[in-house]
């Protein structure tokens, strides 16, 4: 077996892998602007999905404020979407 053969066998398994890890927030983050509305998600971003935590950065206070009213509703909608991988949400300020 060639060294290409050998890496091509090994593709289908780095694929499976990092669907099943990265798969939940790349879900969230094509769903967000549904999940919580254009104007909110233009000034904010789900950036990471680590043991059930969903980082969101939100880049204006009042963004911060509004998600952290929403985060009710949000996290039982996510659990849906993703299958119950997202247990909490973590807003933070950061860039969009």
């Amino acid at each position: 077996m060639s060294a290409a053969q050998r890496i091509g066998s090994l593709i289908p398994e780095v694929m499976k892998h990092t669907a099943h890890t990265h798969g939940p927030l790349f879900t969230i983050q094509r769903e967000w602007s549904r999940l919580v509305g254009k104007p909110l998600a233009a000034h904010t971003k789900p950036v990471s999905l680590k043991r059930g935590r969903l980082v969101v950065y939100a880049d204006r206070p009042g963004d911060n404020f509004a998600l952290s009213y929403e985060r009710p509703r949000l996290l039982a909608q996510l659990q849906i979407l993703t299958s119950g991988h997202v247990e909490e949400i973590v807003i933070r300020a950061g860039n969009v």
